[in-house]
């Protein structure tokens, strides 16, 4: 049973992920949680020309909005009650969103944004068990959008 999802997990890897990306337009960004390691994820974004971060939610009111002042980021969208609200909000046309929640929450911010066919790219660990993980991949794989898991430490 372990070497079967091994297997399928192996064969996901190897699938091409197919994107039409627009060069003419920013890609659109939001993150979800506020807290010290989203530090790292908005000011990477800056850095990027071709990356415009447009919304941000945390459960605790204000802190998006006093998160994105402290970096000097204006007229990022912040006024979410939820995530989910975020994500709901269609008038963002986000593409992809970074997930720098607490552990427990990576698994059910990611699936409900790559259900809305956005790009996740989530902080580790991945989610709290295998199953979590495996929901993840099967969400990204029907939506046909990618997961990242940011194992920042096997990139250097």
């Amino acid at each position: 049973m372990a070497e079967e999802k091994m297997d399928a997990l192996l064969d996901y890897a190897g699938q091409k992920v197919e994107t039409v990306v627009d060069t003419n337009r920013k890609l659109r960004v939001g993150i979800i949680g506020c807290g010290w390691i989203a530090d790292a994820h908005v000011d990477s974004y800056k850095r990027m020309a071709d990356v415009e971060i447009v919304a941000g939610a945390d459960l605790i009111p204000g802190k998006a909005a006093a998160f994105f002042k402290k970096h000097g980021v204006e007229g990022v969208k912040t006024d979410y009650a939820s995530h989910k609200e975020m994500l709901d909000d269609e008038s963002l046309q986000l593409d992809a969103v970074s997930i720098c929640t607490y552990n427990r929450q990576h698994a059910p911010c990611a699936i409900a944004a790559l259900d809305a066919g956005l790009h996740v790219l989530s902080e580790k660990p991945m989610a709290l068990d295998a199953a979590q993980c495996q929901r993840m991949i099967d969400a990204a794989k029907a939506n046909n959008v990618r997961l990242m898991i940011g194992q920042c430490v096997r990139f250097e």
